[in-house]
């Protein structure tokens, strides 16, 4: 992060907060950052906006460096939480950058990554269901999909009988059986 770049209209206390390794401090920014973003939607810049969510989701979620990635996230979720009814405008630019955080190496970013993305398809909504593919597949890898459980429940000949119901004379219908 080169703090020599201008990232208007994100105010340097913004940026700093953003790439703070404190979760309060990031969040500060974040309630900054959904503060602009209503200013925008009262005054329908939509130029603004998209560039906040571009610096947010290539200077930050896209970062190199684990504390700003993480600024990136909470700061596209408060984006989305700002824009309310229309966030649905900008789906695609805050979702991918949430998806490519799931398959970090490190689990408390994944978590972030996964509450960012609760955020932003609990505003969106509806809106969110031509991006449904998309999601599914960002999500998929990040399942426990290795486990034989998970495998044989999700195979396409159904599930494998278990030895319960082997006993019990019957083949197992899923999860609830």
């Amino acid at each position: 992060m080169n703090p020599e770049k201008d990232f208007a209209p994100l105010t340097p206390n913004i940026v700093r907060a953003l790439n703070d390794k404190l979760y309060e401090k990031r969040k500060v920014a974040a309630l900054e950052i959904e503060k602009l973003v209503r200013e925008f939607v009262a005054q329908n810049n939509t130029v603004q906006i998209k560039h906040v969510i571009q610096t947010l989701s290539q200077e930050f979620a896209l970062s190199q460096h684990p504390h700003s990635r993480k600024g990136g996230l909470i700061g596209l979720a408060a984006c989305s939480i700002a824009l309310g009814k229309d966030s649905g405008l900008y789906l695609k630019e805050l979702i991918e950058p949430v998806l490519t955080c799931f398959n970090d190496a490190d689990s408390r970013l994944r978590y972030y990554a996964c509450e960012a993305l609760y955020n932003i398809v609990k505003v969106a909504r509806g809106a969110v269901l031509p991006h449904f593919n998309v999601l599914f597949d960002g999500l998929t890898p990040s399942s426990p999909v290795g486990c034989l459980h998970c495998r044989t429940v999700l195979s396409p000949q159904g599930p494998l009988p278990t030895a319960q119901s082997q006993r019990l004379g019957k083949r197992e219908t899923g999860f609830w059986s």
